[in-house]
């Protein structure tokens, strides 16, 4: 009889708490359900996991959208435009680009602008890039005094264009370092900052200034190398050029696809270099980038360097992913 007692005032008590739970709800309008729903929400871990990832891409996301597609966007558009001065903008259609041919067909000096700009890039791919390759690899082994020449390798990358520039140009002046050193055995010091001579000497800077570019993020990856596989390697009669091109070459061939690439890009890159070293623009040493960078400064030039880049891009591109593929698939990607 208790036990029929007890159950009955549970049930009593669950059915009153029923109906007040019911009233509660009644007076609860769907605007303040729907409010309480989304302040619950914005509480939740969910939410603030999401706002954080937001906020970290809303800063990159931001960036390539101006940085990147609104102004490669609007030169495109540019280079079907032409500014007049009492006009304004108006659309000329390929007129820009016919420009462009015509003035490669009678002026020479635009055909050795490209070649020059082409020289820097073959300079860059086969004389700078394998000189890192050979100089991190030889630091690596810990050559005597690895240290320091690691330092001196490196330091022009880190001292700005501008002071390296003029102190090499001081240095092979005519009245400079070396004229001393020519005068002092009686021999006519060369002209080397004055045409013919000076694009030769804007390569040769260009090899000496970059030479330490790569420098340190070849030494980390080819210190990556599992000292297992190269003691192995020794152990089987492997030599100092057999190690570096059978085994240390093979396992960090992504790094050295990518390195060759960005070598490739040297025909837009060069600019600052020719102009820091002749201190005024030349056409023996006139570069793509170089003039490109000199146009840029008015409405007129603007629309020359946005046709002349497009240009340019459309050209060089397809060879540049179509390097890119044959080199991908010479090795095979190694993890370790």
């Amino acid at each position: 009889m208790q036990e029929e007692i007890t159950a009955g005032a549970a049930v009593l008590s669950d059915a009153e708490n029923a109906v007040s739970a019911d009233s509660e709800t009644e007076g609860i309008t769907p605007k303040r359900r729907k409010r309480r729903r989304n302040g619950n929400f914005f509480k939740s871990r969910k939410f603030r996991k999401n706002l954080f990832v937001v906020c970290m891409l809303a800063y990159p996301v931001f960036q390539f959208l101006v940085m990147w597609a609104f102004v490669n966007f609007d030169s495109i558009l540019m280079t079907f435009q032409k500014y007049d001065t009492i006009e304004g903008w108006k659309f000329v259609g390929l007129d820009n680009y016919a420009n462009w041919f015509e003035k490669f067909r009678v002026n020479p000096a635009y055909k050795v602008m490209f070649v020059n700009s082409a020289l820097h890039s073959v300079v860059g791919m086969f004389v700078i890039f394998p000189l890192c390759l050979l100089v991190s690899y030889f630091l690596c082994r810990k050559v005597p005094a690895s240290g320091f020449f690691r330092v001196v390798f490196y330091l022009p990358s880190i001292i700005p264009l501008v002071v390296l520039a003029l102190g090499f140009s001081n240095m092979i002046k005519i009245d400079g370092l070396l004229g001393k050193l020519y005068e002092g055995f009686n021999l006519e010091a060369p002209a080397l900052l004055v045409p013919p001579k000076v694009r030769w000497t804007v390569y040769g800077f260009t090899i000496w200034a970059g030479i330490g570019g790569n420098l340190l993020l070849l030494s980390g990856t080819i210190k990556r190398v599992p000292t297992e596989v190269l003691e192995s390697a020794r152990l089987d009669g492997v030599g100092t050029m057999g190690e570096l091109f059978r085994i240390v070459i093979p396992m960090i061939w992504p790094t050295l696809v990518t390195l060759f690439i960005m070598s490739m890009m040297g025909i837009f890159s060069v600019v600052f270099q020719p102009l820091f070293l002749t201190d005024k623009l030349m056409d023996e040493t006139m570069t793509i980038g170089l003039w490109i960078f000199n146009k840029a400064t008015d409405n007129s030039g603007n629309v020359q360097a946005a046709t002349l880049g497009i240009m340019s891009t459309i050209v060089v591109a397809p060879i540049i992913l179509l390097t890119r593929w044959g080199l991908d698939k010479m090795f095979a990607n190694i993890d370790y």
